[in-house]
This record gives C-alpha cells, structure tokens and sequence, in this order.
C-alpha cells in the first residue's frame, strides 16, 4: 500500500470512528427515552465489523430474516478477491509472478474491470502506480527523491496495460509491474453489500466501509442520513461537518491538512501515476458524490490529480456527479468549492 493510501486509511478510519460517536451521541442526549423508542419502533438495525482490515458501519432499517448470513457470507467471499498478502490469493501470486496460468474468472474480470476504469480516467486513476511511492518521501515542508531512486524506471512498471490477459494465462510485460485492489475493492464490496439490501427489500440504509459510504432513504428520524466530513475555517483550521446524503455514493481522496509549500502555493502528498511525480497544482483534497461507490472512489482519485480547475469543469459538464473540493490557490489561499446543487446539503459555509 502506498503512503498516500495508508493515510486514507487512517482518515477514513478517524472519519469512521466520529459517525459513530455521533450517532451515538446522538441517540444518548436530548431525549434519549424518544430516541431509543423511536430506533426501535423502526426496528433499526447496527452491524460494525472488519473488511480487509477496514472498519465498517451498516446502519439500516427494518430487519430482514437470515440477512447478517448473507451478508457475512457475501464479505467473506469478496474479501477473498482483493486478498494480497497470503500465499494462497491468486493476486499475491500474480504480484510475485512474470504470469500465472489458470487464472479464474473472478479475477480476469476484475483486471479487465480495472483497466476499464483506469482507461476511462485518462489513467489518472490506475491500481498499479503504488510502486511509484517508493521513489518519494513527503513531509509537511517538501517531497523529494529518496537516494538512488529512479523515477522514470518505476514508471515503467505503471500502467494496466503491463498486464496481458487471456483465459488460460496472465502474463506481465514488466515483472516488476504490481496491482493493489484494497481500495478498489472496498468500493466493489459496498456495491454489492448494496445490491443485497435492495434484493432483500431494504430502502433505508447507510453503509461505511473505510473512505467509502453510500446511503439510501432516511434515518429512523425521517430524516437524511449524514455524512461527517473536515473542512478548513476561514483560518484554514480543520473543523468538522456534515453532509446529507440524498440516495447517493460519497468518497473522499486525500487530505487538506496533510501538505508542502512550493510555487507559492501548497501540494498534496500525491503522485501523478502518468509522471510518477508529484503534482503540480494546489488541490489537496477531493469529496465526490455519485450513483456508485465505485464511481465516486474512482472519481475523487482522479480529480485529484487532474487538479481543481480540471475539476470544477468536469462538475459544470457532468449531472451525475458533485463534489466538495479544497485547494490552494496562489493570493487566495485556502478555497473551498461545492457543487451549488449540493450547498443545501452542507452544514458548513463555503468561504
């Protein structure tokens, strides 16, 4: 996992940890006798577990027979997919093969879904770029070279199109070439965590699974369930927000707070994986809104790197999509953009 990814991770975990102390919360002041007679006239349901490391919460409503089964068993086996680091996953073999012969058809249509996606990004989105990071080291006054690294060999190993695919065989143009699907495939899981809800006739549900939620109909309170999220004050100080969520996947990529200064302006701790170097503009952190949590994991990766000009004019061309964008601006500092149909769903100002 790259630095980068590893400190989604910790975001996405502490983003986690304050939904749940606020719902919560929540449900233990004001009038706690009407809260709790209010979750369990509605048969509110909680579930909180582990997905490939990641802590997840599912909050749904009503009850449905024989479902925690299901959805334990439908984890368990998506969890099998995205697996790379025991001997017995076919990514970790593929991750320490030239090829590996025989491959199941899980995971060739995995690769071609990937490449799928990577291409559509204009491959600023790409699950092999990690290796890319052991090229750099960032911190909050620079990003430089590590000694001896060799930025446009690595970049030879980037691209999903180092991996050639056929029913009977994977084969790797370059052997160094690497995919990481940990958070590609939480977003895949959540879909389908999705698609099981929908069959079993669940239309009130909000599901977190690392950087990645999706919510559908309304909390047990008739109301729209709510995402928390940071935001920079007016003194560019990290505050938290919320942010309800209308029938709509939400995923956030990189982190305002976690930065370097350079061109008059602060960079996020991202690398290019079309250069391998890092980027060159002040967009430092991207939340996306969109059908799926796929899509939106994909989506707040790319924009990322694209910058926030490029951003801002795919939110004008695209009514699919919306977003919440923090960037650094040369003479302005700090800025804070949102999608206008999206400002009525935010708790916080837009400076």
């Amino acid at each position: 996992m790259s630095p980068n990814a590893k400190k989604n991770t910790i975001y996405s975990l502490v983003l986690l940890g304050l939904v749940l102390i606020v719902y919560l919360y929540r449900n233990v002041t004001g009038n706690p006798s009407s809260s709790e007679d209010i979750a369990r006239q509605k048969g509110l349901i909680t579930w909180n577990g582990e997905f490939m490391d990641q802590a997840y919460l599912f909050l749904f409503y009503p009850e449905k027979p024989n479902l925690k089964d299901k959805l334990d068993s439908l984890l368990t086996y998506q969890e099998q997919l995205y697996l790379m680091e025991s001997p017995r996953s076919e990514l970790y073999q593929l991750n320490r093969q030239d090829s590996l012969p025989q491959p199941s058809k899980e995971l060739l249509s995995l690769l071609k879904l990937a490449t799928q996606d990577a291409s559509s990004s204009e491959n600023t989105w790409d699950p092999s770029s990690g290796i890319l990071y052991q090229g750099w080291t960032f911190s909050s006054s620079l990003a430089a070279i590590k000694d001896s690294a060799n930025i446009p060999a690595l970049l030879e190993n980037v691209g999903m199109n180092k991996f050639i695919l056929s029913d009977t065989i994977i084969q790797k143009s370059k052997s160094e070439s690497k995919v990481d699907f940990s958070d590609y495939g939480k977003a895949i899981a959540l879909t389908q965590v999705v698609r099981l809800l929908e069959k079993e006739g669940v239309q009130n549900y909000f599901l977190q699974l690392g950087r990645h939620t999706v919510a559908k109909g309304v909390n047990e309170r008739k109301e729209l369930w709510k995402h928390k999220t940071q935001y920079p004050d007016s003194l560019g100080k990290a505050q938290e927000g919320l942010i309800a969520l209308q029938t709509k996947a939400v995923a956030t990529a990189g982190n305002f707070t976690q930065s370097y200064p350079q061109d008059s302006i602060r960079k996020a701790w991202v690398l290019d994986p079309r250069t391998g170097y890092p980027l060159s503009h002040g967009l430092l952190q991207t939340t996306v809104f969109a059908n799926d949590p796929k899509a939106a994991a994909i989506l707040s990766e790319s924009l990322l790197v694209r910058g926030w000009q490029e951003a801002i004019r795919i939110d004008s061309a695209r009514k699919d999509v919306e977003m919440v964008l923090v960037y650094y601006k040369k003479g302005k500092g700090l800025t804070t953009y949102s999608s206008p149909e999206l400002k009525s769903f935010l708790s916080f100002p837009i400076q």
